[in-house]
């Protein structure tokens, strides 16, 4: 199994095959490490297995997965996954309580649906 990103034309490089199960809704040739790296690291943060992890952690550093969990993981990670990856990014104890808290208190968007 390759960790190696697949290259593409223009230096654009795209995730690795071992990956492209956890963009099943995607056409795996446009998703791009760089141009839609919140998205990849979404999926893996949420679903990733073992290996996928390893994957994301080798490619973007730990300044770029902080990022990431500030932006938009703390609105969209549930809080199990989102205290993981802001221990492992080493966010202090007392922020990754209430980013879990709030997420906690989400609401889901299937609870927000109402039958017709």
């Amino acid at each position: 199994m390759s960790y190696e990103p697949r290259a593409m034309s223009q230096n654009k490089q795209t995730i690795p095959e071992f990956l492209i199960p956890f963009f099943w809704d995607y056409d795996e040739k446009t998703v791009e490490i760089n141009r839609h790296a919140y998205l990849i690291m979404a999926r893996i943060m949420e679903r990733g297995s073992w290996e996928a992890m390893v994957w994301l952690r080798k490619v973007y550093a730990n300044e770029e997965l902080t990022a990431f969990l500030q932006k938009k993981g703390t609105r969209i990670l549930p809080p199990r996954e989102l205290n993981y990856w802001a221990l492992i990014c080493g966010i202090p104890a007392e922020t990754r309580r209430q980013w879990v808290k709030k997420a906690k208190e989400r609401k889901s968007v299937w609870s927000m649906r109402s039958a017709h």
